[in-house]
């Protein structure tokens, strides 16, 4: 008894996707305000509206309907200004579906783009003491705040798509996670600051 692929060609487009796909992972850890409750903080990242609004390239977006499949997470549909994206890939404006469910200690933000891209991004409070050596954070390590403070904004992201646009993804998240940061920690603080 043996069985035969589907065919021929169609293991060969699999392969050719899976050669032309990537994969990209970010860490990135903010330690939130002394003082900060870890109540207050996860009612702010649980604020779609304002999760939403921390984008820097948000032009719009409107609520669309529940997924009886999955009635806890609710769904939009975003559109970004991009203006550092290589010519042609995309327009400079960008539409997708962005779901987002709230989990117990902060929120699942799931990115459905054009050209098959899928960007996973899981934000957490943890406290100081559970957050593991981060690549990177938003304060100087010069600064002893963590002695202060006993919270931290945890972000965690996996981008897949081609080669070429997760790359291009990778960099734009790299250069805005630090000012997505700060205007949270600015909401905690009672401070909002625009994008």
């Amino acid at each position: 008894m043996f069985c035969k692929s589907a065919s021929p060609r169609a293991a060969l487009r699999r392969a050719d996707r899976q050669a032309f796909s990537s994969t990209a992972k970010l860490h990135h850890v903010t330690p939130l305000p002394a003082g900060t409750t870890i109540e207050a903080a996860i009612e702010k990242l649980q604020n779609h509206d304002l999760l939403i609004h921390l984008d820097p390239e948000l032009h719009s977006y409107e609520t669309l309907p529940s997924d009886d499949a999955a009635p806890n997470t609710k769904r939009y549909k975003v559109t970004d200004h991009m203006h550092a994206l290589p010519k042609g890939l995309w327009d400079s404006t960008v539409t997708f579906e962005s779901q987002i469910t709230n989990t117990e200690d902060g929120v699942l933000w799931v990115i459905k783009a054009p050209l098959g891209l899928v960007q996973q991004t899981k934000w957490t409070i943890t406290r100081n003491a559970d957050v593991g050596k981060g690549k990177e954070k938003a304060v100087d390590e010069g600064k002893s705040t963590e002695a202060k403070n006993e919270w931290s904004l945890v972000e965690e992201v996996e981008i897949k798509a081609s080669r070429l646009l997760v790359g291009t993804v990778k960099g734009k998240c790299e250069e805005n996670w630090r000012g997505i940061h700060s205007r949270f920690v600015g909401h905690l603080q009672g401070v909002p600051v625009k994008a």
